[in-house]
């Protein structure tokens, strides 16, 4: 193109000025015009924002409907979700248990997590983490909101469809019967020349979520405040387990931890799943089965479950004398005419049981923690987020101390580790390594004479006596136990004692036919038994005594005659004492390390005829004495 010069570029503008000025009326003309056009476009699609479902092209209606049940469905997996983990999406901070209190703050159901309602913490607190309808709502938001652009829209796009998604907001109302959502979130729709932008969107999920926490709600605030699981688990120790009570026996009773554990365990695993809430969810096989069906004030309509596992995380701890001694065969007692043997044992009882609500659809489940504590169920907790189960000494911890465990080496052990002051025993922690230490740092409670207590699994217990408000550190030794087979030779039956100053051992042998033994001064006792057929009929005796006589006539020695019927039951005796006898020995740690077996060669004495050979067979085993050798 030939360049024009300046004058001739003058020339031109100045012949064709008026020309000019119509050609720019004409282009001004055309930017009116479309800027009108793209702004009717741009008022279109802003219009057709406010439009849901019908507003929408019958042809683009497919695309926009499957978002909505994309939508819906991502819904549905976070409600699911709730449901599954006890009203949580993310779960709480994980809180784990301890060797003392081996429950978290989470029960694994199936390899998932279900945060417990209510649980006993590692250091012995009895603590909440109850959602509530309004967290639930906010998690699910944000578990639709953070999923609003993964729909994925490839078919479409396959038959001609262009769509876009922008993040959005969305709000959530939990009823009984369904889950509303409000979904504000741009959504862009083309195909061929139909087109349309959505950004408010609508909907309702079916689910009973609402309707399953708030009977839940109803559940967990009757146990909380009735402690109804605990009444259950304490008929479980009570028909399951030996408590209080007396046997007419010459025999002493012999109580063995494992089998009283495994007992109770089983109670509860058979017995848990039973209970029934007052309701139409099911029908009873017999009145007998009433006894399993509780009224917490509100009728259930829906199925329900009460869950327990022998997997889980159990503990049974068991105080009192593990063997019961006979009384009637001690020197002097020989006119009761019969033996009897009286026992007392204690415990606690800490369980996990899952409580759900579920139909063919959904389920909705949370755990709780069941408290007995020394046979009795916990403290109702109706309105407190969280409590100790301890004394309330054990809310004072001011004193700061460090506790060093070791075993007899001088090895460093982990062990947990308790302050006993007075009657209360509050737990402070755990050792840890620290290079060559085992070591605890921390607080404990200011008492004078109290008690450091370390226990560690595989070791006795070790315990360091201190007055805190004048000492800050405490070494305490551990003794390792160590597992030693038995040999009595040919007997029927024997009870093995092995007593020390800190640690004692008994077997039943030949049923336990080992012992776990640390190096210590044992004082050990046995009594060998064997199959009787004593029998001693049921008698009748009057017996009668000189009494003071009543007023001045007492007073200046008048007695009268008092008489008593003593009746004596029948007892048969199926075990009589037939040998046995003591000894005092000193067990090295060598010694028990590295014996195979420890023989003991016991007197026997033959079998009783009479009660007064059962009294002299008795009497007999303090004077005898027993050997002890290692192989």
């Amino acid at each position: 193109m030939r360049k024009m010069n300046e004058s001739n570029f003058k020339e031109v503008s100045f012949v064709n000025y008026g020309n000019q000025i119509n050609k720019r009326g004409q282009v001004t003309i055309f930017i009116i015009v479309a800027i009108l056009i793209v702004g009717a476009i741009i008022g279109y699609f802003f219009l057709r924002g406010s439009f849901i479902g019908e507003s929408i092209p019958q042809e683009l209606e497919p695309a926009y409907d499957y978002y909505i049940s994309c939508l819906a469905s991502t819904a549905e997996e976070g409600i699911h979700l709730l449901g599954e983990q006890g009203g949580y999406i993310e779960v709480p901070t994980f809180e784990p248990g301890s060797a003392y209190m081996p429950f978290s703050s989470q029960l694994d159901f199936l390899g998932q997590p279900v945060p417990y309602w209510m649980y006993v913490s590692g250091n012995n607190l009895l603590k909440e983490q109850i959602p509530t309808k309004s967290s639930m709502a906010t998690e699910l938001e944000k578990y639709v909101e953070e999923r609003i652009e993964d729909c994925d829209f490839t078919e479409f796009e396959l038959m001609g469809y262009d769509v876009y998604v922008d993040a959005g907001s969305v709000e959530v109302d939990i009823n009984k019967m369904d889950v509303e959502l409000k979904v504000k979130s741009k959504v862009t729709l083309f195909k061929g020349e139909q087109s349309a932008v959505i950004s408010n969107h609508k909907f309702a999920v079916d689910s009973k979520l609402g309707k399953f926490y708030d009977m839940a709600i109803d559940v967990y605030n009757f146990e909380k405040a009735d402690m109804f699981l605990e009444k259950y688990a304490i008929d479980v120790m009570r028909l399951y387990a030996p408590n209080t009570g007396t046997d007419i026996s010459c025999a002493p009773k012999i109580f063995v931890d494992e089998e009283i554990r495994e007992n109770i365990v089983a109670g509860l695993a058979s017995n848990i799943p039973s209970i029934k809430l007052d309701g139409s969810y099911y029908d009873l096989s017999s009145e007998e089965r009433e006894y399993f069906v509780t009224d917490i004030g509100s009728k259930i309509d829906e199925n329900m479950n009460f869950l327990y596992s022998p997997d889980w995380p159990t503990r049974i701890e068991i105080y009192g004398d593990r063997v019961a001694k006979p009384i009637g065969l001690q020197p002097g007692m020989s006119l009761m005419g019969f033996c009897y043997v009286p026992y007392h044992l204690v415990y606690d009882i800490n369980f996990p049981v899952l409580i759900q609500f579920y139909d063919s659809e959904e389920i909705f489940q949370f755990p709780v923690s069941v408290v007995i504590s020394k046979s009795q169920a916990r403290e109702a907790l109706p309105s407190t987020l969280w409590a100790s189960i301890e004394s309330r000494v054990c809310e004072f911890s001011n004193q700061q101390i460090d506790v060093y465990t070791y075993d007899i080496d001088l090895n460093p052990v982990e062990a947990r580790v308790q302050f006993k002051c007075l009657d209360a025993v509050c737990e402070i922690g755990e050792t840890k390594i620290e290079g060559n230490d085992a070591v605890y740092h921390g607080g404990v409670q200011q008492c004078v004479n109290g008690y450091i207590l370390a226990t560690a699994e595989g070791y006795s217990d070790g315990k360091y006596q201190i007055s805190t408000n004048e000492e800050s550190i405490a070494n305490i030794v551990l003794n390792k136990k160590y597992d030693v087979q038995l040999d009595l030779g040919n007997v029927e039956k024997a009870l093995v004692n092995f007593v020390s100053d800190d640690y004692s051992a008994t077997a039943l042998y030949p049923e336990i036919k080992s012992v776990e033994l640390v190096e210590a001064y044992y004082n050990v006792s046995v009594y060998v038994y064997d199959s009787s057929s004593l029998f001693f009929p049921a008698t009748s005796r009057r017996e009668c005594v000189d009494v003071p006589k009543s007023g001045l006539a007492g007073l200046f020695g008048g007695e009268d005659e008092k008489c008593y019927e003593i009746n004596m039951p029948s007892m048969s005796v199926d075990f009589a004492v037939v040998g046995g006898g003591k000894t005092r020995e000193y067990l090295t740690s060598d010694q028990l390390a590295n014996a195979n077996e420890l023989n003991i060669n016991v007197p026997l004495f033959g079998l009783p005829q009479d009660l007064d050979g059962l009294q002299t067979n008795h009497i007999r085993v303090d004077d005898e004495v027993v050997y002890l050798e290692f192989e």
